[in-house]
């Protein structure tokens, strides 16, 4: 199977190379197995041989059994490995792996919610409803996915450092190990934030507790119809 997927023109998917990795890490364990045992048998023969008897025929079957099994488990052990390096070398050549704009649009809300909370401004339910649901492409799309990207991408490098002839591919999956790790950079700053927006939610609408003080804006201080309380977030802007 996995020699299939080699003779396919297509890079392999990621489910793909997920599968070769746990064949190979299968088939390089029976590779072990079946060589202990060959060097058992082996060394068995060895006693028996050129002594004619019944058991040195069946030692000699058993030896080329075992054999033939531990280069069976090799080749595959080897067909995966090749399967899972053209799918580094497809994620080495993508220019889109990693979209340096998802980074930017979690650091852009990151930086309005740090400015809400320097101000005090308390978060409607609607507000932290929505920050809430983003937090959560955050979790999932962004931190899982990203994580387990950064993950393939620095073992791929390290596999292929110092590999003459493999510049070129750690050069490439360094550089995108680094955006992963810029976006889930991005990602960490945001949650933190995100549990002191909540705390600020939940602090204002805690009878028991000290009320919070919003600092009003500029704009608000000169309004001759009084202060207004205003409420931002960092999604939908100002809110009278």
């Amino acid at each position: 199977m996995a020699t299939e997927y080699l003779a396919d023109p297509k890079p392999p998917s990621p489910e793909h190379a997920d599968w070769a990795a746990s064949v190979e890490a299968a088939a390089l364990e029976m590779a072990d197995m079946f060589a202990s045992r060959l060097g058992d048998l082996r060394r068995g023969l060895c006693v028996l041989a050129g002594t004619g008897r019944p058991e040195e025929a069946v030692f000699r079957k058993h030896v080329a059994c075992a054999d033939a099994l531990r280069a069976e488990a090799a080749e595959l052990a080897s067909a995966t490995r090749r399967l899972q390096d053209n799918h580094l070398w497809s994620l080495a050549a993508r220019d889109d792996l990693v979209d340096p704009e998802v980074a930017e649009l979690i650091t852009t809300i990151h930086e309005a919610m740090e400015s809400e909370l320097r101000d005090g401004n308390v978060p409607t339910p609607e507000e932290l409803a929505e920050a809430t649901r983003f937090e959560g492409f955050v979790a999932v799309l962004v931190v899982q996915k990203t994580t387990a990207l950064k993950e393939k991408l620095t073992r791929g490098a390290a596999a292929f450092a110092g590999t003459p002839g493999e510049e070129a591919l750690v050069q490439a999956l360094d550089k995108h190990a680094a955006a992963a790790e810029a976006e889930l950079a991005a990602a960490r700053a945001f949650v933190t934030a995100m549990r002191r927006y909540r705390a600020l939610f939940a602090e204002a609408n805690n009878p028991a507790a000290s009320p919070v003080h919003k600092r009003p804006a500029p704009e608000t201080e000169e309004d001759p119809a009084g202060p207004r309380q205003r409420r931002r977030t960092s999604h939908s802007g100002s809110q009278d």
